[in-house]
């Protein structure tokens, strides 16, 4: 395939600038950062369940992970596990399909993995609370019998 620069690689049409951006005639983003790094959504995915996600630009389907993990590992440790995984290996490859122009590029918002963390921080100690209270009652009532 041969570029030229003052064409869209897309739609062919002519750019005003050989240095544009964005073509004017698919809108199609032609510089910038574009690039996903598949290394940093799985490390994103491994640190914060769903955050491999949002850092795609996808943050209902990080909920959905972060949710299906939680679920999961509630009533047992290996479906959430399995969730967890596949949310890594979700990330990675859907950065890698990105870059691959095979799925349509989503900014990362920096925004959005903040907000996400803060949720992800209060999911997990209201867990961990709720656990304790749980455990608390059923240890009270197996003194009581």
């Amino acid at each position: 395939m041969v570029l030229l620069s003052n064409f869209c690689p897309e739609c062919g049409n002519k750019l005003i600038s050989p240095n544009a951006e964005i073509c004017p005639g698919c809108g199609v983003r032609l510089r910038g950062s574009t690039e996903k790094s598949p290394g940093l959504a799985a490390l994103c995915g491994l640190l914060f369940t769903g955050m491999g996600q949002v850092y795609n630009g996808d943050v209902s389907r990080g909920f959905l992970i972060l949710g299906g993990a939680v679920i999961g590992g509630a009533f047992f440790i290996i479906p959430g596990l399995a969730v967890a995984i596949y949310g890594i290996y979700d990330a990675y490859t859907t950065a890698k399909r990105m870059n691959a122009g095979e799925i349509p590029y989503r900014e990362t918002s920096a925004l959005h993995m903040f907000l996400f963390l803060i949720a992800w921080v209060f999911g997990v100690v209201a867990f961990l609370i709720l656990t304790l209270l749980v455990t608390a009652v059923l240890v009270a009532a197996l003194y009581s019998l």
